[in-house]
């Protein structure tokens, strides 16, 4: 049986004002597919300078040391950012004021809580110097043993869920109930680590004007980023600027701004001018979010 509609026939299951059943057309589709379509990574603003992210190559400890002096010197780097000089922020990126918000790594300090975790950002002129600048780096670590799997550490219990809700709710008596009960059935239920590595990598282009920032990044939240940008740098909403026209791909992971975002925002203010700052493959591992493995006993 053809299931073919011509672009004029109605099939006579559509409903009056349904998309069901009818023939659309993606508006980004023919730019996407001739290679037309602009991501935020092709945007070069003129004077713009890149970004590369220096990542730790342990899963616990701290950064002892860096040889900031010999990636200074590569030709090229025009400044390496560490927890040392990177500028100051106006709101504790640590901080959980709603549910679509999660812990951001921006140098906050020395500590190293994951592999592929940022501890620096060196600023080029070129992305080959910058990057041979950030493998001059050298890091050498005070190494703590790995937490690897659900029992590998303590059980974290928070302070408080959601925005501030308490962690542990108690309603009834369920020991006196479940003993009570003719038929008790108890299982354990495991979920794995999963994370979202979307074709397109996360980016930023990135341009202070005052207390004014002009971005171009991948964004399924614009308003989400827009506030947590603002509250961030302590300027108002609509001092920032954000375009993201075309997405390649998400999953959620671009639902909210991520850290390696943020410190191509604090590159940009550290050096005074526009930068750009695009995460490899492998660095998508890590500081962009992802879903962690669940343990359940019902």
């Amino acid at each position: 049986m053809s299931l073919e509609l011509s672009l004029n026939q109605q099939p006579a299951h559509a409903r009056q004002g349904s998309s069901i059943g009818q023939p659309l057309t993606r508006r980004d589709g023919f730019l996407k597919v001739t290679g037309a379509a602009r991501y935020a990574a092709d945007n070069h603003p003129p004077g713009m300078l890149y970004a590369v992210l220096a990542v730790s190559s342990i899963a616990r400890g701290r950064v002892a040391a860096l040889d900031i002096e010999a990636a200074k010197a590569h030709q090229g780097v025009v400044e390496v950012m560490t927890p040392k000089n990177r500028p100051a922020l106006a709101a504790d990126p640590d901080a959980k004021d709603h549910p679509f918000m999660f812990r951001l790594d921006l140098l906050q300090n020395d500590q190293v809580r994951y592999p592929n975790q940022s501890i620096a950002v060196v600023i080029a002129e070129t992305l080959e110097a910058a990057t041979e600048g950030a493998a001059l780096l050298s890091p050498r670590y005070e190494v703590l043993p790995a937490r690897v799997g659900l029992d590998g550490a303590g059980s974290f219990v928070p302070r408080g869920v959601g925005v501030g809700g308490p962690a542990v709710q108690h309603k009834g008596d369920v020991e006196a109930g479940l003993k009570s009960a003719k038929t008790r059935i108890e299982a354990t239920y495991e979920t794995p680590a999963q994370y979202h590595n979307a074709m397109e990598p996360h980016a930023i282009v990135v341009a202070w004007d005052g207390d004014t920032l002009s971005i171009d990044t991948p964004s399924q939240g614009l308003a989400m980023a827009q506030g947590r940008i603002a509250g961030l740098f302590g300027i108002a909403p609509e001092n920032v600027h954000i375009r993201s026209p075309f997405l390649g791909g998400g999953f959620g992971s671009k639902g909210m701004i991520s850290g390696p975002q943020v410190l191509g925002i604090l590159a940009a203010r550290l050096v005074g001018r526009p930068v750009k700052l695009v995460l490899r493959r492998e660095q998508m591992y890590g500081p962009v979010g992802h879903r962690a493995p669940t343990r359940q006993t019902l």
